[in-house]
């Protein structure tokens, strides 16, 4: 990490303090963190809006990590955390419960979990054959997850339709992770990803240069496919599907920070955070007192930004 634009990094630093201050105040009603006084503006702040503010920025983190992860896995610049399907099982999960359980949000989330990991675990199968047939895994596997969504949301109750919609489209108003669990998934996802920097930056330069210089390539993208499958396993159990955080922020780090990965990946771990933070503190307020779905922001922030992203770098 090269310290000659400490500017950049003093950024990274504030940048999530002054985000989570505006975060905080701005809603339906506007409130003060620092002038508070009423009982129902402490409510407000401590207990409604600064817990989901934090898993917005535990989930935006994750789902961040799991890019920067993937697209050196996979050698594909357009890679993201749901590239291998493991949005699609875990939506086929959590609709699937939603058929046979009463309207839960926990019996939703554990049937996600279930469903991401059976997706990890179909993909794991094909963890030797090297990125190109992963990713063509993947790919297949996708469209087989989303052709049983499909069939699932077609037979589902239509009392049930809307919190299946709801949850596909990203939802960070009734995560069952607890705040402290997905903070500590947070730091426990940078800190793997720390230890495996060098690595990464030795498997930039390709597999065969990796392995001449003492990589087992095999084996670190086995853990890789574990670490990003397992990150983005909870950011979509904890929010449901959010897009285009973690396409879009490892490529935006990567401008500011370089490709190192020591200093990539606490930067894409921020800046997602921020980022989902500001997504959905729009979606709070954009149409308040309803909310839109964080997705739908997440996408018409991400698609543009991306275009512009590509551009620059032609």
């Amino acid at each position: 990490m090269q310290f000659d634009n400490w500017y950049k990094y003093a950024l990274a630093i504030a940048l999530p303090i002054v985000v989570l201050m505006l975060a905080l105040a701005a809603g339906e009603q506007w409130i003060n963190p620092f002038s508070s006084n009423t009982t129902l503006d402490q409510t407000i702040l401590w207990e409604l809006r600064l817990p989901r503010i934090l898993t917005a920025f535990a989930v935006g983190g994750l789902l961040a990590l799991a890019g920067a992860w993937f697209q050196v896995l996979l050698g594909n610049p357009l890679a993201e955390p749901y590239i291998l399907g493991v949005a699609g099982s875990s939506a086929v999960g959590a609709v699937f419960s939603l058929m046979l359980l009463p309207d839960s949000a926990w019996a939703m989330s554990a049937g996600a979990f279930i469903g991401a990991w059976v997706g990890i675990t179909v993909v794991m199968l094909f963890s030797s054959q090297g990125p190109s047939k992963l990713l063509l895994s993947g790919v297949v596997l996708a469209a087989f997850w989303a052709a049983l969504v499909a069939l699932l949301l077609a037979i589902l109750p239509e009392k049930r339709l809307g919190m299946a919609l709801a949850w596909m489209m990203g939802d960070l108003s009734s995560s069952v992770i607890s705040v402290q669990a997905l903070l500590i998934g947070w730091a426990v996802a940078l800190g793997c990803g720390l230890l495996l920097a060098r690595s990464l930056d030795t498997l930039l330069l390709g597999e065969t240069h990796a392995r001449a210089l003492g990589v087992d390539v095999a084996r670190l993208r086995r853990r890789l496919l574990w670490v990003a499958s397992a990150a983005t396993a909870i950011a979509v159990t904890a929010a449901g599907t959010i897009g285009f955080v973690g396409l879009v922020i490892p490529h935006m780090m990567r401008i500011l920070f370089g490709t190192l990965h020591r200093g990539l990946l606490p930067a894409s771990a921020i800046g997602g955070g921020v980022l989902l933070v500001l997504a959905d503190t729009g979606a709070r307020m954009i149409i308040a007192p309803a909310e839109l779905p964080v997705g739908v922001i997440t996408a018409l922030i991400g698609v543009p930004l991306f275009l512009w992203l590509l551009v620059r770098r032609v």
